[in-house]
């Protein structure tokens, strides 16, 4: 069933009543013109049931904009939509395009801070958010009484005798829906092993990020980064939000999550007051044996307020430094690897109590 304006329908009932299902929902294409975004083609994506979100297949096929019933649930950073031709790799110059949004995929080859591997120098993050998708499809079909929406494009990241290696991300959601899937399978089309480096760098900022936010999930133990994120009350104030901070440095840390005995995990930013008294939060499942690691990153700077939840193949320590610990994970030529991540907004106090539980439940307390 169809769940639209406030209730179920048979696919026959709501198309006795619209001429087209892109009255209720579906997906408008367009190509981006103004500053350095100019060029850069995207697909809007409405489900009907509140979920607004867009798909930039000029850009990794990552999300920028989100929105529920209205509000925002992701950070935009003040460089706007960019372009791949400004990208920039040395050093942290990656940060230039990086726009956030909800979603910048860094990978797949090298994810996290600057490194040298091998000898080869390699900037933060990656290139794949940087990489336009080509054998795009777009497809609006009814499955029964489900409407179901699904965009679909491969990234390649590849170096001539070096790394022969491409994504195919499908981007999965249906009418009325709060939520969408993300499937992604990377291919190594080459005969020699690379490196496998994939974090998803999931963004969020106001009114969902807020002093009376908390990051919820079943963790069992934190490791800060660094001295910096453990310094005075880090750890201990790590799930939680400040009011913005001038200047402030960010905090990442590593969390152990628990899991379901087939791997299945989670972790969400809860609000119960996300304006006018409204509870608001978000949660993003996957599985730990595609994604084992997870990292949150802090940053509630004045100007710049956003919380990182980065499910990943790795920690984002670079990948010279992953090599030279022997945990640096690799896929083999000719293999595949797929990733699963289900992202779905909640918004009642009764939603956001049963993540709470399940936290509790997976966690062991």
């Amino acid at each position: 069933m169809a769940w639209y304006a406030g209730r179920a329908w048979k696919r026959e009932e709501l198309l006795a009543r619209i001429g087209d299902p892109l009255q209720a929902a579906g997906v408008r294409g367009s190509i981006l013109t103004d500053g350095k975004a100019d060029g850069v083609r995207a697909f809007d994506v409405d489900t009907g049931g509140g979920l607004r979100f867009t798909v930039l297949p000029g850009r990794g096929m990552d999300i920028p904009f989100a929105s529920h019933k209205g509000t925002s649930l992701g950070f935009f950073s003040g460089t706007g939509i960019t372009s791949p031709a400004y990208y920039q790799e040395p050093g942290l110059d990656w940060r230039r395009g990086f726009y956030a949004g909800m979603l910048t995929t860094c990978g797949i080859s090298n994810a996290g801070a600057p490194s040298t591997d091998e000898g080869r120098p390699f900037g933060l993050h990656g290139r794949l958010s940087n990489a336009a998708a080509e054998n795009l499809c777009v497809e609006q079909e009814w499955e029964g009484d489900e409407f179901i929406i699904r965009l679909k494009g491969t990234m390649r990241e590849t170096e001539a005798m070096v790394e022969n290696l491409a994504l195919t991300r499908c981007v999965e959601t249906r009418l009325g829906a709060a939520g969408f899937r993300i499937r992604d399978t990377v291919f190594n089309r080459g005969f020699s092993a690379q490196p496998l480096m994939l974090l998803y760098h999931i963004n969020f900022g106001f009114p969902l990020l807020s002093p009376s936010a908390r990051i919820v999930g079943p963790i069992q133990k934190t490791e800060p980064r660094d001295e910096q994120a453990r310094a005075g009350r880090g750890l201990e104030e790590c799930l939680s939000y400040p009011e913005p901070v001038p200047d402030y440095e960010e905090k990442v840390f590593f969390h152990t999550l628990g899991a379901r005995p087939d791997g299945a995990t989670f972790m969400s930013l809860l609000n119960r007051d996300a304006g006018s008294g409204q509870p608001l939060g978000v949660v993003i499942r996957w599985n730990r044996k595609e994604l084992p690691h997870f990292t949150e990153w802090k940053m509630p700077r004045k100007g710049f307020y956003v919380v990182g939840l980065e499910p990943g193949t790795v920690t984002p320590v670079g990948r010279g430094i992953l090599r030279q610990k022997g945990t640096l994970p690799m896929i083999e030529g000719q293999a595949s690897h797929t990733v699963t991540i289900d992202i779905e907004v909640v918004d009642s106090v009764a939603k956001l109590e049963e993540v709470e539980k399940e936290a509790r439940a997976l966690a062991g307390r």
